[in-house]
């Protein structure tokens, strides 16, 4: 068995989303038919086209109002913050992954590795 060792992710950082177009993504979201796939599905399609911080947006959306995100948020998460070299957003998305309890399987570990040996750690 391999044994991996990856660095802490940076609990000092703390993303605030007072900003009023990230407000607007959730405030935006149809109310009455609001559940974990809406929301995923929203999720993924912010983070796909490189609006990470909307992405984490809807993260905390979800997490605030008991929807369980699992590995394939993280795992998108992850793959966004890589593409658009934003490497202090993939530490905070790291950080709300190991705060989840979620077990890693090897995509989100891969996105892990790939983040980390990115930003030269």
């Amino acid at each position: 068995m391999i044994s991996l060792s990856l660095p802490s992710p940076a609990s000092s950082l703390v993303l605030k989303s007072n900003h009023p177009s990230r407000q607007r993504i959730t405030s935006n979201l149809p109310r009455k038919n609001l559940n974990f796939e809406t929301l995923k599905g929203t999720l993924i399609s912010q983070a796909n086209v490189g609006h990470i911080k909307e992405a984490i947006s809807i993260l905390d959306f979800m997490s605030k109002n008991s929807f369980t995100p699992d590995l394939t948020v993280y795992s998108v998460l992850l793959k966004s913050c890589i593409r658009t070299r934003n490497f202090d957003l993939g530490r905070v998305v790291h950080s709300r992954l190991v705060e989840s309890k979620l077990e890693c399987d090897s995509i989100a570990l891969n996105s892990l590795i790939s983040l980390y040996a990115k930003c030269g750690e």
